[in-house]
C-alpha cells in the first residue's frame, strides 16, 4: 500500500544492528524516547547508538514493530506492538529466521506507506532478473529511477520521486546481507541463490504472490515455472528448494494444499498467512 503524500524513496540508514538492539531494549508495557533508548542500548548492551537514532525507531514503527507513545515525561516514545514482541523472541530463538523475516517485513511493506519499501523490494526484483548486483551503482540508481517516474509520473516530475541514490542501495544491501546464507559472497556482485528449511519462507511468499496477483484466498493456481519464479524470489531462494519447502509445507500445515491436474500441480493457499503465524 502507498500513500501518495509520502515521497521518501531512498532507503535511509536504519542499520540492522542498531533495529535489532532496539528490539531487545523496547517494552511492550513502557514507552521509551529516543535518548531514553540511547542510553539503554549503551548501558545494557553497550552498543553507541548513531547520531540519528530516529531512523532506527521510525523503522520499528513503519514495520509495524512498534507504535509511538507518550512516555512518563510526555515525550514522544516508542513500545513494541504484539507483532513486535514475536518477531524479537525469534530473534532469540532462530537468528536466521529472524534476519528472514526482517527482510520479508521490509520487501512486503504490508502494515506501511512509505516509499523506501517499494525501493527496497525493486532493488531485489532488479538482481533477481539480472542475477547479479549491476556493476555500476549508478545503473541501478538509474534503473529504480526509471521505474519511480514509470510507476509515480507525477512524484517523479516534481523532482521528488527520483532522489533514489547510491547510498539507498548501501541501506538495501545491509539488510540483504543478514540472511543467512546471504545471497552474495564479500565482494562479488553475483547473485548466490539460497537453500533453506523453514518451511514457513514458502508460505509467506506464497501468501506475498497471492495479494501481489490479486488472487483470492483458497482459489488453486497453476504452479508454472512463472509463478514459482514469483515465490522464490521474495527470499532469493533456489526455485526447486522453493518447490520442496512448499510440499513440506503442504504436507505439515493446513495452509496450503497441493493437487495435480491436466494443467500441472495447482497450489491453493487456504487461509492468509502472516508473520504471525510462524
Amino acid at each position: 500500500m502507498l500513500n501518495n503524500d509520502d515521497t521518501h524513496f531512498p532507503i535511509d540508514n536504519a542499520h540492522p544492528t542498531e533495529v535489532k538492539n532496539l528490539l531487545r531494549c523496547l517494552s511492550r508495557e513502557v514507552a521509551y524516547s529516543n535518548e531514553e533508548l540511547r542510553e539503554l542500548l549503551l548501558n545494557t548492551l553497550n552498543y553507541r547508538a548513531q547520531k540519528h537514532i530516529e531512523l532506527s525507531t521510525r523503522r520499528l514503527y513503519d514495520l509495524g514493530f512498534a507504535f509511538k507513545q507518550k512516555t512518563f515525561t510526555g515525550k514522544v516514545g516508542y513500545a513494541l506492538t504484539a507483532l513486535g514482541v514475536k518477531v524479537r523472541n525469534l530473534l532469540e530463538l532462530d537468528h536466521d529466521l529472524f534476519a528472514d523475516v526482517m527482510h520479508y517485513a521490509h520487501y512486503d511493506g504490508l502494515s506501511s506507506s512509505r516509499k523506501l519499501f517499494w525501493s527496497y523490494k525493486y532493488c531485489c526484483e532488479i538482481v533477481w532478473k539480472r542475477r547479479e548486483i549491476p556493476a555500476k551503482r549508478k545503473d541501478m540508481v538509474a534503473e529504480v529511477q526509471a521505474q519511480i517516474a514509470r510507476a509515480f509520473p507525477e512524484a517523479y516530475s516534481r523532482r521528488i520521486g527520483g532522489n533514489f541514490n547510491e547510498k539507498g542501495i548501501d541501506a538495501w544491501k545491509s539488510w540483504v546481507n543478514i540472511l543467512s546464507p546471504s545471497p552474495f559472497k564479500p565482494k562479488d556482485r553475483t547473485l548466490h541463490l539460497r537453500e533453506r528449511d523453514n518451511f514457513e519462507l514458502s508460505l509467506l511468499a506464497l501468501d506475498h504472490v497471492y495479494r501481489a496477483r490479486g488472487y483470492r484466498y483458497g482459489d488453486p493456481v497453476v504452479l508454472d515455472d512463472q509463478l514459482l519464479d514469483e515465490i522464490a524470489r521474495v527470499f532469493f531462494l533456489d526455485p526447486l528448494c522453493c518447490r520442496r519447502l512448499l510440499d513440506l509445507a503442504a504436507r505439515v500445515t493446513r495452509f496450503i494444499e497441493l493437487r495435480e491436474t491436466f494443467a500441472g500441480t495447482a497450489v491453493k493457499l487456504v487461509s492468509p498467512y502472516t508473520i504471525e503465524r510462524i
